[in-house]
C-alpha cells in the first residue's frame, strides 16, 4: 500500500472561463501549455473538468498558487479573448464536483455556483 506522501499531494481548482465565443478544451489545454512553459507548472497538471465554461484543473499542493496565477494569466485561448476566474480551491475533487456539479454530471446554473 502507498501512502499519501509517496503518490504526492494534490490540489484542486474549480475555476470559470468567460469568453467571447465558446472555446474547446484542446484549445484551452494547448494555452495552459504554452503559458506555463516558463512557469513551474509547467505541464504539471491536467484539466479533469471542462465543459459549459467551468473547469476543474488537478495540480500538485506545492503549485497550486503558481497554477492559480496561471490561470489569471489567461487573456485569450486561441485568438478569442476570455477571462479566466478561480472560483474554490479544495483537497478533494469530490468537493468542488458537489459543489459545482449537477449529479455529478453537469455543472449547476450560475445562480448554484455559491
Amino acid at each position: 500500500m502507498t501512502g499519501k506522501a509517496a503518490r504526492g499531494k494534490w490540489r484542486y481548482i474549480a475555476f470559470q472561463v468567460d469568453c467571447e465565443r465558446n472555446i474547446s478544451r484542446r484549445d484551452f489545454v494547448g494555452t495552459l501549455l504554452d503559458i506555463g512553459r516558463g512557469s513551474p507548472v509547467r505541464d504539471s497538471f491536467k484539466l479533469t473538468v471542462f465543459e459549459r465554461g467551468l473547469g476543474i484543473l488537478k495540480v500538485p499542493h506545492r503549485l497550486k498558487d503558481d497554477a492559480i496565477a496561471l490561470l489569471g494569466s489567461v487573456v485569450s485561448v486561441n485568438g478569442v479573448r476570455c477571462e479566466v476566474t478561480t472560483l474554490k480551491t479544495s483537497g478533494t475533487i469530490r468537493t468542488l464536483k458537489e459543489r459545482y456539479l449537477v449529479d455529478g454530471k453537469e455543472f449547476a446554473d450560475a445562480d448554484d455556483w455559491r
